[in-house]
């Protein structure tokens, strides 16, 4: 069976498109953590070695669902400002970070204009179209991690 044949149109683009959205939903996010100073990518790092304690380089990575490189390029503005810092660790080869009392208490002042912000982006959409946005991307993450 062939599959159907592409238009050769930027609007067509799938990464175009979830781009295009991720960058609306952006602007909401950066809108109500503005008083923070963090951005939603600093938040959401934030919140995971907050969560998560002493936590690897590694398993950050896997958390926010990235590569290394751009993980650690988004970690140093947490780092230079002293809302992280790295955990010690018994392993050289493992480099852990731990949320500092004042990424602590930044991140629990941002948590109420993050839940702004999710509202402010689930009221725009809907419940239904939100559920349905989220099972499609949960899906399409699992189906990417399998190439």
């Amino acid at each position: 069976m062939s599959s159907p044949s592409l238009r050769l149109s930027p609007t067509e683009c799938t990464c175009f498109r979830l781009r295009g959205a991720a960058r609306r939903v952006t602007v909401i996010y950066g809108k109500h953590l503005a008083p923070t100073g963090l951005k939603i990518s600093q938040f959401s790092l934030l919140g995971f070695i907050v969560a998560e304690g002493p936590v690897s380089i590694g398993r950050l990575a896997e958390l926010v669902a990235t590569d290394r490189t751009t993980l650690t390029r988004n970690l140093r503005p947490l780092l230079h400002d002293g809302l992280v810092e790295p955990a010690i660790s018994g392993d050289r080869r493992r480099r852990d970070f731990v949320a500092t009392a004042a990424g602590r208490a930044l991140f629990k002042r941002a948590l109420p204009l993050w839940a702004e912000a999710e509202q402010e982006v689930r009221t725009a959409m809907g419940a239904k179209l939100t559920t349905d946005l989220h099972g499609a991307l949960d899906r399409s993450m699992e189906k990417l991690a399998e190439l």
